[in-house]
């Protein structure tokens, strides 16, 4: 790994002094992670570690969560003796993460609790574990430990005194005046409603809630967080946070997709933990009807289309019982032959059989740019709910029109429920149009809630760009697979979603710090091409770092990967000029050590403007 002495800065220092026998200097040393350093009698303990990694004196390194990115900053005083501190929670990450990485190479399939994968790589051995309660005692200062889970679901903060004044050491509890870094870190499972980590839609904001009023019912005159600015001002500040929070879930809920699978009762639920008694006033259900047209046949979540050619088209294939169900009705007479697949979006109820009913009924796969290489290449996404099984795929132009039999199918890309999604608009002649919209909408709304699809603002395709399709086309009915029964829009109803999605975007700009909403809600904005490789020990590895600029002018950025002891690596430190809006590549080998095996983890730092983003992004390498 690269040594991260060579790369500090020196933003600011803050100096507090505390009156008694000993005094205490506390400094804050900004940069990509801020160091704070307590001085007493000659000696040091840190707290989130020193950017500048000066291991003299240093004793105590108090970590407050398990995220590479703030752990890197520690790491080297330990390395030179210190003792690390963890919460408890979290104690695995910090002294096996190996474990996690192992396991994470199969686990990243079919993955319906997606979180953040920015957990270190590198072992911290030898803790000293603490939990809420604790007081660590050191040269004549205590410290109170509190659990404040949130950003993290061990997180804790460190409450001390230094010259009169309380001061919190928080992490990723908050950032600046009342923002947090980004949202998608906050999805979680929700234990009451019995609900999975793919639907909890910043689910943990209920628990960094509870976390930052905990702080504030202490007092603090200042708290100083991992990244970001000292904030001078903690009572306004943690009720700036919250308030934004609360703001962005009452508009979520609003028009939230779930409401129509989960019903009230468990809404509530969710909505209660979040919100207290604030009230959400859902949006109207759309209309209904009984079930789809007669040349439209509900399998599970596929459906088959019906032609008097006696020949069927199928929408999306996920499991065996599904195509068992189609060998029945072709058995049974009801077509002669399937003569296409459309596959809506790539997640693994929606593909995981495509391929088999692609060799078994030898047809073709139809799909847009945007989304054949996640079917063709799925092992090079981290990304929820992907099928392992590659699909080959015939790719469509967008808004491209073709005649099949007395149907008129438009194909198109739907950026929705994913950002890899896409949509099919089916015209019968003398009859009904059907769109087919995937699972990015129910009849109660938006299906947004798992944060990690991808669901971006605009000026960037999402949503937006899926509602105006549907105003331009004006289907007759709608079909969401999950849905029996089809349903439709009125134009007030996709004005009123149109109209929240917009101010939810000023809503989010108001909570994030970043100049650009999109970068604090994809966690996939700088990503590695493949995420996921199979290499001999040896044999170099070809990797790409692929960067989305959401910002809205031109950035340079400065890519700088990493790859483990004794491996080799090219192209230490680049840099490229992304125009708004656009993606662009990097690329760059890694070469793993002869007598390695096993599954490794490559990382790369990326800065921009004044973000220094240590091991942001990474990549998995398995050597055979």
């Amino acid at each position: 790994m690269t040594d991260y002495r060579t790369k500090w800065f020196q933003l600011a220092a803050i100096v507090f002094c505390c009156n008694g026998l000993r005094a205490a200097d506390v400094s804050v040393i900004k940069g990509p992670v801020n160091g704070v350093l307590i001085h007493r009698g000659g000696k040091m303990l840190a707290v989130y570690g020193d950017p500048r990694a000066k291991p003299e004196k240093v004793e105590k390194v108090l970590f407050t969560h398990a995220r590479r990115d703030v752990v890197w900053a520690g790491r080297a005083l330990v390395a030179n003796g210190a003792e690390a501190v963890v919460p408890e929670q979290e104690k695995q990450l910090f002294s096996d993460p190996g474990q996690f990485w192992e396991r994470y190479w199969t686990a990243r399939f079919h993955d319906y609790h997606p979180q953040t994968t920015r957990v270190p790589v590198e072992a911290i051995r030898k803790v000293k574990i603490v939990r809420g309660g604790d007081h660590i005692e050191w040269e004549g200062l205590t410290i109170e430990v509190l659990d404040t889970p949130g950003y993290t679901t061990g997180a804790v903060s460190y409450l001390f005194e230094a010259d009169g004044k309380r001061i919190a050491c928080v992490g990723d509890l908050i950032y600046g005046d009342g923002k947090i870094l980004d949202l998608y870190s906050l999805q979680d499972a929700i234990p009451e409603a019995k609900e999975d980590g793919y639907h909890g839609y910043a689910a943990r904001a209920a628990e960094l809630i509870a976390s930052l009023r905990k702080v504030g019912a202490r007092n603090p005159d200042q708290l100083i967080p991992a990244r970001g600015p000292v904030i001078d001002h903690p009572r306004e500040a943690i009720q700036k946070l919250i308030d934004r929070l609360q703001a962005v879930m009452i508009s979520h809920y609003s028009i939230d997709a779930l409401r129509w699978y989960r019903g009230e009762e468990k809404m509530d639920i969710q909505q209660r933990r979040i919100l207290g008694g604030i009230p959400v006033k859902p949006m109207p259900m759309a209309e209904t009807h009984e079930k789809p047209p007669e040349w439209i046949v509900p399998i599970s979540n596929s459906r088959l289309i019906l032609s008097e050619s006696g020949n069927a088209f199928l929408v999306d294939c996920g499991s065996r019982r599904i195509l068992d169900e189609i060998k029945k009705l072709q058995q049974a007479g009801k077509f002669k032959k399937l003569e296409g697949i459309y596959l809506t979006h790539y997640h693994d109820d929606h593909t995981d059989m495509a391929a088999v009913a692609q060799n078994e009924f030898h047809c073709p796969v139809y799909t847009s740019a945007e989304m054949q290489d996640i079917l063709e290449h799925p092992g090079a996404y981290r990304m929820p709910c992907l099928t392992s099984n590659p699909i080959r795929t015939t790719v469509y132009k967008e808004g491209e029109k073709r005649r099949w039999h007395e149907y008129e199918f438009t194909l198109s890309y739907f950026p929705g429920q994913t950002l890899l999604h896409d949509g099919l608009l089916v015209k019968k002649d003398g009859g009904e149009s059907v769109f087919f919209v995937g699972d990015s909408f129910t009849p109660t709304g938006m299906d947004d809630y798992c944060l990690f699809n991808r669901n971006l603002f605009e000026p960037e395709k999402g949503f937006l760009y899926c509602m105006d399709v549907l105003k331009r086309t004006k289907p007759d009915l709608l079909i969401n697979q999950h849905v029996l029964p089809p349903f439709r829009f009125s134009d007030s109803q996709l004005d009123s979603m149109i109209d929240n999605w917009r101010k939810r975007r000023d809503l989010l700009r108001e909570l994030s710090p970043w100049d650009d909403v999109n970068f604090g809600v994809d966690d996939q904005w700088a990503r590695f091409y493949p995420y996921g490789t199979e290499a001999p020990a040896g044999r170099p590895v070809e990797l790409k770092i692929m960067v989305l600029n959401h910002s809205a002018e031109e950035k340079e950025f400065r890519i700088t990967p990493h790859a483990p002891a004794a491996w080799k690596i090219s192209g230490a430190l680049q840099r490229v000029k992304i125009p708004a809006r656009q993606e662009r590549a990097v690329s760059f080998t890694v070469t793993p050590a002869a007598g390695q095996h096993g599954v490794a983890v490559v990382t790369a730092d990326i800065a921009f403007g004044a973000w220094d983003l240590r091991e942001w992004a990474e990549a998995l390498v398995k050597v055979e």
